[in-house]
């Protein structure tokens, strides 16, 4: 007799049934469910439906000793562990960790943050915790804020607190960052690169980056599979969104990615670093080691010290938005959902006020 799954029946006719606990049906995580007899598609069934059982388990062994008696701690412990973190893509996995690192010890009423109990929280605490980072970095604060906002929303529909002492702080207004590159200090940053063995994949990660108005975190990522030589297609889906797009790349990038092709398609990475992994494979670079490499590049190539490289997909998408290119296929490539996303991108400046005034024949 073929084996069956966990809490998978068959009946005297030889059809199967999905029969799993109680509490877990109660819970609404799975259900009973009649089955055909084709054991294939029986046992497929039956192992996905306990694969969700399962993560509802390891979810429910960090909530069910959660009370207002617990201390912070005790709740991101139990988020982390939760489906709804295990939902998120990879980057924000990591975002979502790091922001909450960031006022772990934070100090309250003689203590730390996340060794204060959830009811002992108050909104002036947080409001004081809050203020205290936005003096260094508005933008990090509002970030860390929406985070644990998100933390409190959680043990509340989970039954653990009834009050979010985060929901009504008052948040500072970040000014958005306009900074661009300009096309001689992209050329500069490539070229200086380009020039050293050690630092030729940085250099193709920022002029990727640069003509394909995507980030850097996605770039450094990139394997053979995302790249057709033959067409100079780039087709990848990006970790911050999931939106799927395809952009052809320039012919002078498609010069590079050839020869960088013929000396690195044995291995997976694109741009990967100079040291191999235990698979043989060469590594990727680590954002932090991505961010380190590039401030010393710039500084090599005497780059303004107010440039960053995140800055470069900014750059793209103006350079477009100036260019007069229609909203709809800017989104094509930056994988925007709405045109309201782009609105960030445009600004007044002399460039795209002469072009509106070409398009209408006045110049």
């Amino acid at each position: 007799m073929s084996k069956l799954a966990r809490y998978m029946q068959v009946d005297a006719s030889n059809k199967y049934r999905y029969n799993p606990p109680r509490d877990a049906i109660e819970a609404g995580i799975v259900k009973c469910a009649s089955l055909s007899s084709d054991y294939g598609e029986a046992i497929t069934f039956c192992n996905n439906q306990n694969e969700l059982l399962d993560e509802w388990r390891k979810e429910h062994k960090y909530l069910k000793n959660l009370s207002e008696k617990s201390i912070v701690h005790d709740l991101v412990r139990s988020y982390l562990h939760s489906l709804e973190y295990s939902k998120l893509s990879v980057k924000s996995k990591h975002d979502y960790a790091y922001y909450i690192k960031q006022w772990s010890t934070s100090r309250t009423a003689g203590t730390t943050l996340h060794h204060t109990r959830l009811s002992a929280l108050s909104a002036p605490t947080c409001q004081r915790i809050y203020d205290l980072h936005a003096t260094h970095s508005v933008s990090l604060a509002n970030h860390v804020l929406a985070v644990y906002r998100l933390l409190f929303s959680y043990a509340i529909r989970n039954g653990f607190t009834t009050f979010n002492p985060f929901t009504n702080v008052k948040r500072r207004s970040d000014k958005p960052r306009r900074v661009v590159w300009s096309k001689d200090d992209v050329k500069a940053f490539v070229s200086l690169a380009l020039s050293k063995y050690e630092w030729r994949s940085i250099g193709l990660i920022v002029y990727t980056a640069y003509v394909t108005a995507q980030r850097l975190g996605d770039m450094r990522m990139l394997t053979w599979d995302n790249y057709d030589v033959d067409t100079g297609v780039l087709t990848l889906e990006q970790s911050k969104r999931r939106a799927r797009v395809s952009i052809p790349v320039s012919q002078s990038l498609q010069t590079m990615l050839r020869q960088q092709h013929s000396e690195t398609s044995w291995q997976k990475y694109m741009f990967p670093t100079t040291k191999a992994g235990s698979d043989g494979h060469l590594k990727p670079y680590t954002l932090h080691g991505l961010a380190n490499l590039g401030r010393e590049v710039m500084s090599k190539a005497n780059l303004p010290a107010d440039l960053q490289m995140m800055d470069l997909r900014r750059t793209a998408i103006t350079e477009m938005v100036e260019a007069a290119v229609p909203i709809s296929n800017i989104m094509s490539m930056s994988g925007h959902a709405t045109p309201h996303s782009l609105t960030p991108y445009m600004k007044a400046t002399l460039k795209s006020s002469t072009v509106a005034q070409e398009m209408r024949g006045l110049v």
